[in-house]
């Protein structure tokens, strides 16, 4: 008799994921998470069931059609494998994927959160499929190596030539017709210009007129434009990283838009909110640039700095000390503080207060939370506290700022 959750648990520990068993009608039978540091799927980060909805959770444990396991691929190269043995579904993920192959078990494209994608553990196709093998070769006569597997999961010759064909077609019809995509220097100029922190070079980029056409990305209209206005937006927070806009705070932005992109019943609209976002990203690096005479260029920006920041922009919902800091990073504080201070030109304190009034902006701004509320969440002593360090950074009262700036038209 084999026991089947130590075998959960070594396939767990291997690929530093969950692994769980349910009956055939869908019953969570048991839930093995041998990484330890993310079993905590109530307090932690670490949640995968905020994207794993009934429905996705129903398409993933319907068994292959070849009886093999099935590898399931979603958006962002996230992926499960689901293996079947008598009445048990294995359901073993989410990993990550980081290779472009034609997956032919696919589920629901879905925003993840850039934080949470970085904590899945990362391997090759061929590695998940070994690791998961035990749970259904232990238990079939027919067994499967890793190979068959990946083949019976992935794009034939076939589905390639197909995708080949369609190529070969397109180029011979846009060369009939002289049509042609537009030209590739018109692109590096717009994501240069962001990247320079460069408004008025990002417009005149924009503006420029040529024949040539963007390319077809899916078969409406609408997805085509969606499709089109993420690949903007992907390109503009990169570029906007170079410039020296923190990672988290360009890929949450870049999240926020692109979940606004999927909600578009307007072709048109996608793109707009895509210029937006390239501004918008613009405007963040001309800010960096311009504001502090110590921000030198990305690739030469101290890394325990970026790690620094970092760490402040993940934890601004409360009270934080350069202790606090130098801790996490394991850094002497006081040589952080004089590092800081010495690229930054201003203290880490100073910092931290600079970006708390930044989201207290946006609160009062996009929110109808108290002046108390927003003070509890982001550590202020009082909302009598807030309010005087809020006026003596902006010059303004918090009743003022969100008069004069506050969306009120619109529906929270």
């Amino acid at each position: 008799m084999f026991n089947l959750h130590a075998l959960m648990e070594h396939v767990s520990r291997h690929l530093h994921t969950i692994v769980r068993r349910y009956s055939s009608t869908g019953m969570l039978l048991d839930r093995v998470c041998e990484r330890s540091e993310l079993d905590n799927t109530h307090s932690g980060f670490w949640n995968d069931t905020a994207y794993l909805t009934p429905k996705m959770l129903k398409e993933l444990l319907v068994p292959s059609d070849t009886g093999c396991p099935k590898v399931s691929a979603g958006s962002d190269f996230v992926a499960y494998v689901t293996t079947v043995f008598n009445d048990s579904v294995f359901l073993t993920g989410p990993v990550l994927l980081p290779e472009e192959k034609g997956y032919l078990h696919t589920f629901p494209e879905c925003c993840y959160d850039s934080k949470w994608l970085r904590s899945l553990y990362s391997c090759d196709l061929i590695e998940l499929i070994t690791e998961t093998l035990p749970l259904y070769n232990l238990f079939h006569e027919k067994t499967f190596t890793a190979i068959e597997v990946a083949a019976l999961n992935t794009l034939s010759d076939k589905d390639d030539f197909t995708v080949q064909k369609k190529f070969h077609d397109i180029i011979f019809q846009n060369q009939e017709t002289t049509t042609c995509h537009n030209p590739y220097d018109q692109e590096v100029r717009e994501v240069s210009s962001i990247r320079n922190g460069d408004l008025k070079q990002l417009e005149q980029s924009i503006a420029e007129d040529y024949p040539g056409t963007v390319g077809t990305l899916a078969k409406t209209q609408l997805r085509s434009f969606q499709n089109l206005a993420i690949v903007l937006i992907t390109l503009a927070s990169r570029a906007a990283i170079e410039g020296g806009v923190m990672p988290e705070i360009a890929y949450t932005l870049s999240d926020s838009y692109i979940q606004k992109v999927e909600t578009l019943h307007i072709p048109e609209a996608a793109i707009q909110l895509a210029r937006k976002a390239e501004y918008q990203y613009a405007s963040m690096v001309y800010e960096i640039k311009s504001s502090s005479k110590s921000i030198i260029a990305a690739t030469e920006h101290d890394s325990r700095i970026t790690q620094c920041k970092n760490f402040i922009f993940s934890h601004l919902h409360g009270k934080l000390s350069t202790a606090d800091i130098a801790n996490a990073l394991h850094i002497n504080p006081n040589y952080l503080s004089n590092l800081f201070k010495k690229e930054e030109g201003i203290t880490i304190t100073e910092y931290i207060l600079k970006e708390k009034i930044k989201l207290v902006k946006n609160m009062l701004i996009y929110s109808h939370y108290s002046y108390s509320t927003i003070a509890a969440y982001l550590g202020f002593s009082s909302q009598s506290h807030l309010g005087k360090q809020f006026k003596q950074v902006t010059g303004m009262t918090l009743h003022s700022y969100r008069e004069m700036y506050g969306k009120k038209d619109f529906d929270f």
